[in-house]
């Protein structure tokens, strides 16, 4: 099994202009703040949004929404005139050289729009399984989970959660998602969130205590990394 491996003290010089817009929303919103951002949704993202359970149904709505509006201040656009690609899928803004990520769990949210790079985020809420059930799971390298166990007991719950979300962004960014086994990115469990992976530069995004979330990001014009072999993925 090929690995994406870890290089921590490694920096990526990203093309000028590069720098990636963030932004972590609360997804607990009245019931007027998710009428307001329905109203920027073209009708084929309503129409998947309302294919979910009612809390499904309002994250999907205003990720979108804050991710038009996102993309929006990076093209000089209104929200509702972004070009996006219809969902679901990977979140696709139809501007060459653009890209964008999204990721939600437990009521906040986190977005991502670039120029000139690729960029997968991904948020979770500290404590989604322990370590015992990850390694059970098996999605943890053995490496990471010998890491992982070398860390004092207060401190692996959040090293954990932040292995998997340094894991799914840099997959989001990818563009195969869970689709590939999360044991082939490695990632600097001993950092506090700052290290490389292949071509992949991850930082921690800021959220509120209780959640993790992780960015990462490569020059657009770097070469595919081989993530199992035979198959290469831009």
């Amino acid at each position: 099994m090929t690995r994406l491996a870890v290089e921590p003290g490694r920096r990526l010089g990203l093309p000028a202009g590069a720098a990636v817009r963030l932004r972590c929303l609360d997804l607990a919103v009245p019931a007027a703040g998710v009428a307001a951002a329905r109203r920027l949704l073209s009708a084929a993202e309503l129409a998947h949004a309302d294919r979910g359970s009612p809390s499904v149904r309002d994250r999907r709505v205003l990720l979108r929404a804050a991710l038009r509006t996102l993309a929006g201040e990076v093209l000089d656009l209104s929200p509702s005139a972004v070009p996006l690609a219809d969902p679901p899928g990977r979140p696709s803004v139809l501007v060459a050289g653009v890209d964008a990520s999204c990721s939600a769990s437990a009521g906040i949210g986190v977005v991502a729009v670039v120029r000139g790079a690729r960029v997968g985020v991904d948020v979770e809420r500290v404590g989604r399984s322990t370590l015992a059930e990850a390694a059970e799971e098996a999605w943890l390298a053995p490496a990471e989970l010998a890491a992982l166990t070398a860390l004092p007991e207060a401190d692996q719950a959040e090293a954990l959660t932040r292995c998997w979300t340094q894991k799914e962004a840099v997959l989001k960014g990818l563009g195969v998602g869970l689709h590939r086994d999360p044991r082939t990115v490695l990632t600097p469990v001993a950092s506090r969130g700052h290290g490389s992976v292949g071509d992949w530069q991850l930082t921690p995004v800021a959220v509120p205590a209780g959640w993790v979330a992780s960015r990462a990001v490569r020059p657009a014009a770097a070469a595919p990394q081989l993530l199992s072999r035979g198959t290469r993925y831009r």
